[in-house]
């Protein structure tokens, strides 16, 4: 049976943005970021296999009438003494899968994942609006190979 927009509901949907990030979290811990028992994630978790949307142990999410995830590469340029604590600001930005210090024209390269555009862009404007954030570049990738 493949899964509607009505079989999801809104925290169907935080659950699978969740285990697309991490696939690996924590039952409880999932529960406490979407407010529900360890118990009752599971049993989601489990309906969502069931029911196709969940296809594998990432946690690889199909939405119905979603297109694959957008995906951007991005080079910063930052000004602060606390790169560490920069970085762990970025691990916060829900979608941010990556962060690398680099050599050369950047400071940091991030790779940032989204389920449409729109929320892309949100993630990247955050980024844009720290103070610390001198520049970004954005590279959006069209093909991944592998």
């Amino acid at each position: 049976m493949t899964p509607t927009d009505r079989q999801l509901d809104e925290l169907d949907r935080r659950l699978l943005m969740l285990l697309a990030a991490d696939g690996r979290a924590p039952m409880a811990e999932l529960g406490r970021s979407i407010g529900l028992s360890r118990t009752a994630v599971l049993a989601r978790v489990q309906r969502l296999e069931r029911a196709g949307v969940i296809r594998g142990y990432r946690a690889d999410v199909v939405l119905p009438g979603e297109a694959a995830a957008h995906r951007a590469r991005v080079g910063l340029v930052i000004r602060t003494p606390d790169v560490a604590g920069y970085v762990q600001r970025l691990r916060g930005l829900s979608g941010v899968t990556e962060i690398e210090t680099v050599t050369g024209e950047f400071d940091l390269i991030v790779l940032v994942s989204a389920p449409s555009a729109g929320e892309l862009d949100v993630v990247l404007d955050r980024i844009s609006g720290w103070r610390e954030t001198v520049r970004t570049t954005t590279w959006v990738v069209l093909t991944r190979y592998g």
